[in-house]
This record gives structure tokens, C-alpha cells and sequence, in this order.
């Protein structure tokens, strides 16, 4: 009983100031917030919860990325593109695409009517060829990085226009902007006409439900043999759109060269 008791003591007097301190937060944040804005900042923290938990659900290899604070390397998470400086940020979309950043000017360097590169480009292999070797062949597979639907297909250069569901408000104040287009380009072969596009106009899509696969037709540069995917994100708060820095919505850098990407498929 004297054992019991001493328990006892000791259980009370970890969860009276624990609850203590839980109940003057919340009168806290009420008398400076108000009730209403008390009750969303309690929602975002549940709702910030659940997302890591359906994030590591995807990529479950991440876990131990996100336990330390004191990690300084910076090493790369193949399995999911995070690099170990961005670790405390989920980023909202999926690599969309395997492959590596081969060249200088074909990484992200801003708007097109500015003589730069909107987006980045993701090749299946450093020389330039397929999956089988050649340029005649497919490249890697792409994936729907959101969820959102297909907006636009232009077959002539190959691409794909998907309009994404607006990103969660836990990234209003780390994103340029939640609400953007994402256009993939590139997919089918230059010489023999070949269509690699594997959705229609108006269909719905998932994240990580497969697009295509990377080709090489290219409407502006009718000679390019390259097998890639050309993948740029779009601020559709604005008019005419503006291309964004893919880099944060994917966790891993479009302004590097020979960087690596792997596709964040979803399970």
C-alpha cells in the first residue's frame, strides 16, 4: 500500500501541472486569439499530425529523416528526393518522374518570356536515350505529382496540363502559392508519332496514378533527341500564370546540376 501510494504521488504530480499548463494555454490562446481562432490553431496541429502520418505512409523510409534536429549532413533520401535540409518541411507534391538534371540550361531559371527556362528537366538516361538504350524508345515512367485533373493535352509538344486540388493551408506561408497547374511535356517520340500520354482531357487523377512515360517530342526544337520529361509548376493566381521554382513543392532542387530524382509513387 506504502509502494501504491508513492505512485500515486508521483503519477499526480507529473499530470496536476501537466494539466494545469494545458488548461492556461487554452484560456491563454482564447483571451488573445478568441474561441474561434483558438479552435483552428488546435485543428491545424491535429490536422499537420495526420498528414506527416499519411506522408510516411507514402514514403516510409523517411521516418528517421525527421527525428533530429543536430543531422548537418547533407545527404540525399532517394526514396523520396528530400534532402536533409528541407527534412522539417512535408512537400506537398510527388517527384513526378526517375531520372537525372543533365544540363545547365535546362534546369529551373525563371520565365520563358525572359529568355530562361520555366521549368526543369528530368532525363532518363545521361546520354540522352530510352529505357532500352536508344532514342527510339520510351524513357522512365511519369506519375501524377497531386491530386487534380487533366486540364489540356497539346500532342504536339507532348504535353500535359493538370490542375492540381489546392495545396493544404499548413503551406500558405512556405509556398509561393497553393493554388497551381503542373505541365509535363515531352511525352512522345519525335520521329515516329508514337503517343506515351496514358490520360484524357477532363479526367481525374491521383497522386501517383501513372501520366505516361518521358519521350522526346518537342514542338520548339523539332531536332531534339533527347528522351526527358520537362516538368513546371504554375501560380494560377495570377494572369497570365507564372512558373515557380518546382524545387520546394518537390523537396528536391531544380536549380542543380546532375541532380538525381526519384519518382515518389504513392502505395
Amino acid at each position: 500500500m506504502h509502494t501504491f501510494g508513492r505512485k500515486l504521488l508521483k503519477f499526480l504530480s507529473f499530470f496536476i501541472p501537466l494539466s494545469l499548463g494545458i488548461l492556461i494555454s487554452i484560456i491563454g490562446g482564447i483571451t488573445i486569439l478568441g474561441p474561434k481562432d483558438t479552435t483552428k490553431a488546435l485543428q491545424a496541429l491535429v490536422t499537420k499530425k495526420n498528414y506527416i502520418q499519411e506522408y510516411y505512409k507514402i514514403h516510409p523510409s523517411t521516418n528517421d529523416m525527421f527525428d533530429s534536429e543536430d543531422d548537418q549532413s547533407t545527404g540525399q533520401i532517394l526514396s523520396s528526393s528530400i534532402t536533409t535540409k528541407d527534412r522539417t518541411r512535408i512537400p506537398p507534391l510527388l517527384v513526378p518522374s526517375s531520372g537525372i538534371a543533365h544540363k545547365t540550361e535546362f534546369l529551373y531559371t525563371g520565365a520563358m518570356s525572359e529568355g530562361k527556362h520555366e521549368g526543369i528537366d528530368i532525363w532518363t538516361n545521361i546520354d540522352g536515350t530510352g529505357t532500352d538504350g536508344t532514342i527510339e524508345s520510351r524513357g522512365n515512367p511519369v506519375y501524377s505529382a497531386c491530386n487534380g485533373y487533366v486540364r489540356n493535352i497539346w500532342i504536339k509538344n507532348g504535353d500535359i496540363s493538370i490542375v492540381c486540388e489546392e495545396l493544404d493551408n499548413i503551406y500558405e506561408e512556405i509556398l509561393p502559392s497553393t493554388k497551381i497547374r503542373l505541365l509535363y511535356g515531352h511525352m512522345a517520340d519525335q520521329f515516329s508519332k508514337k503517343k506515351y500520354i496514358r490520360v484524357k482531357k477532363g479526367q481525374q487523377v491521383k497522386k501517383g496514378e501513372l501520366l505516361g512515360y518521358q519521350g522526346n517530342r518537342c514542338y520548339y526544337a523539332p531536332d531534339n533527341a533527347v528522351i526527358h520529361l520537362h516538368f513546371g509548376v504554375y501560380d494560377m493566381n495570377t494572369l497570365p500564370e507564372v512558373p515557380l521554382d518546382p524545387t520546394p513543392y518537390l523537396g528536391v532542387s531544380c536549380t542543380t546540376l546532375n541532380q538525381t530524382f526519384s519518382a515518389g509513387v504513392q502505395k
